[in-house]
């Protein structure tokens, strides 16, 4: 019975290990400007780039003239999403959750099922402020309606559409597309839940 005692208790230990390990956020240096009050989104063909709060990332390949503080790819058949910051990179396998912190700015991104069932990548910056999902395989125009009921509190999407990245802002009601007739970047601020 110790041995198996002893056993338990270092499972134990090393399930409480990882438990603590993933739950701790990355930290980033923050940044020596000042911080924007608002974000915006700029579509780069399947990509996009997302500044917010001092963060810039970058989706699917989009290129920044700066060095992103996240580079994310969105998932591919038999291929969990991936997260890279600096030259570490990270596998967001569906329903977990990757945390950081940049000065007092929090990101958390979460990989859940998208409307194909492929996971989609949730962004939350900070507590109650914006969200933004991005779905990894196109969606009929006639399903953009589901995707405030499937991502509730969502406020913007990023959906691939004829190749390319486009904006859908959500939860206003009517489903105006940025970034097929409208000039991009999508600007956006913070929304008061």
């Amino acid at each position: 019975m110790g041995k198996m005692a002893t056993a338990m208790a270092m499972a134990v230990l090393v399930w409480w290990a990882c438990q603590a390990a993933q739950a701790a956020p990355l930290r980033l240096p923050a940044g020596k400007g000042p911080v924007a009050q608002g974000g915006s989104v700029t579509a780069s063909a399947q990509g996009a780039l997302i500044r917010y709060r001092g963060w810039l990332l970058a989706v699917d390949g989009a290129v920044s003239e700066e060095r992103p503080d996240v580079v994310l790819t969105s998932a591919v058949a038999g291929h969990a999403p991936q997260l890279q910051t600096g030259s570490t990179q990270h596998s967001l396998p569906l329903w977990s959750a990757f945390e950081l912190v940049k000065g007092s700015a929090r990101l958390r991104i979460t990989a859940l099922p998208g409307p194909d069932e492929l996971p989609a990548l949730l962004l939350d910056f900070g507590e109650a402020d914006y969200r933004i999902v991005i779905p990894a395989a196109t969606i009929a125009r006639q399903a953009y309606p589901l995707l405030a009921q499937r991502f509730p509190g969502a406020d913007l999407a990023l959906l691939l559409q004829d190749g390319r990245r486009v904006m859908l802002p959500l939860g206003s009601g009517r489903a105006q597309v940025f970034g097929e007739e409208q000039a991009v970047p999508y600007r956006f601020t913070k929304v008061k839940r």
